[in-house]
């Protein structure tokens, strides 16, 4: 089977916001998923990358990549619940990575223990990694943070 990740179209914005709910209800149950407006400004800006990941042509999660003046923030990544723990999401990440070589910034979310191990785990273990430096959360949904360097291929 292979994995890929692609950049979503704007056709597929119903199924992003549909996700992407079904994600925020995970992670911050008490805040609803982004509104429609917000998935569809998404498309618009750009230096927001909303990304499919697919496995033999079945959406199996997303990820939102956005680029700032001085690094790449992995916003927002979910695999979905039914392709979790099958090495779908180390695969898709080290792919987001590979597409935007150079500096890099995440936030790891406190609501599902799974999701900090999954972080805590992975990061260290990549050899394109380098500069890996935990530090504080950078929302209250999140419990501490990462910035680092990728250098490489998938």
């Amino acid at each position: 089977m292979t994995l890929s990740l692609m950049p979503l179209s704007q056709d597929q914005t119903a199924w992003l916001h549909d996700a992407a709910s079904a994600y925020f209800r995970e992670l911050v149950p008490d805040r609803a998923g982004p509104p429609l407006q917000e998935v569809t400004d998404w498309f618009e800006d750009p230096d927001i990358y909303p990304l499919l990941v697919s496995q033999s042509d079945q959406r199996v999660g997303f990820a939102l990549i956005e680029r700032t003046g001085t690094h790449h923030e992995l916003s927002e990544f979910c695999i979905l619940p039914d392709w979790r723990d099958a090495g779908i999401g180390t695969h898709a990440a080290t792919l987001c990575f590979a597409r935007h070589p150079g500096r890099w910034a995440l936030g790891v979310a406190k609501a599902l223990p799974g999701t900090i191990r999954f972080w805590d785990r992975l990061l260290p273990s990549l050899p394109a990694i380098t500069r890996l430096a935990r530090g504080p959360a950078l929302t209250p949904y999140q419990c501490h943070s990462y910035t680092f360097d990728y250098k490489g291929a998938p």
